[in-house]
């Protein structure tokens, strides 16, 4: 019998899926912080 023990698949950067996750929200508030200060300057 084999033992198919298999790991959980792991992302290629960042070491954690919980680091990527980190890196998408954390750019996704910069952006909007970035589009408001776009808004207040262009208004």
């Amino acid at each position: 019998m084999t033992d198919n023990h298999e790991q959980p698949d792991r992302p290629p950067i960042l070491g954690r899926w919980r680091n990527i996750y980190l890196v998408v929200m954390g750019n996704l508030a910069f952006l909007i912080f970035l589009f408001y200060l776009i808004t207040v300057w262009f208004s």
